[in-house]
């Protein structure tokens, strides 16, 4: 089975919040991620929960 992958870009733009603004918000969480790189995460892996953490977290403020 091939694990599948996902990038912040991706995760944002599904449910309606600006790319920039969510990995922001990543950098403000402290969220790891190597230098230089996209935020890619396996779907599933813990990186890919907290990554959802985040983006709840900025569809929360967005709603209310």
């Amino acid at each position: 089975m091939i694990a599948k992958h996902t990038t912040a870009e991706d995760m944002a733009r599904t449910v309606g919040v600006d790319p920039n603004t969510f990995r922001e918000a990543l950098r403000n969480a402290k969220h790891p991620r190597k230098r230089n790189t996209d935020w890619e995460v396996k779907i599933g892996s813990p990186s890919y929960s907290g990554m959802r953490t985040v983006l709840v977290g900025l569809i929360q403020r967005k709603v209310a």
